[in-house]
């Protein structure tokens, strides 16, 4: 590890991620089709076991906390009337029923000519407090 500008030991990357390990993976959204992508960790955090399951609307909605439900849904039809940026701090529940708290953060995806927004692309970041992390909500 190499010294600071001061002289001091600078923190490791435990330190910079709140001292646990961050869970966090992305996913795409195209408007046409309203077709989804998930990396293996969203697949994870849905508790699919990663390559099982082709995410769709209905099943990414199917996993939002019962009290979340309505904002998501609302952010998802925002998305598809604007193809705005967004972010979103919501739960999701897992196959297993545990919940997870999840920010999802997401940029506007262009096509192939730079300037038609086709979709979002971004990532959810699990940030489930470790003291919840399988407890049921």
């Amino acid at each position: 590890m190499s010294e600071g500008y001061d002289g001091e030991q600078p923190p490791d990357d435990g330190a910079l991620a709140g001292g646990e390990h961050q869970h966090v993976g992305w996913f795409r959204f195209y408007l046409a089709d309203e077709r989804w992508e998930w990396s293996e960790q969203v697949e994870r955090m849905h508790g699919y076991p990663p390559g099982t399951v082709h995410p769709t609307t209905e099943l990414v909605l199917a996993h939002k906390h019962p009290d979340d439900f309505g904002h998501v849904s609302a952010t998802l039809a925002e998305i598809r009337r604007t193809g705005a940026a967004f972010s979103t701090r919501h739960r999701i529940v897992d196959t297993h029923g545990d919940t997870h708290h999840v920010v999802v953060v997401a940029d506007q995806l262009f096509g192939d000519d730079g300037v038609t927004v086709v979709g979002s692309h971004g990532f959810y970041i699990d940030v489930t407090p470790s003291a919840q992390t399988g407890a049921r909500d």
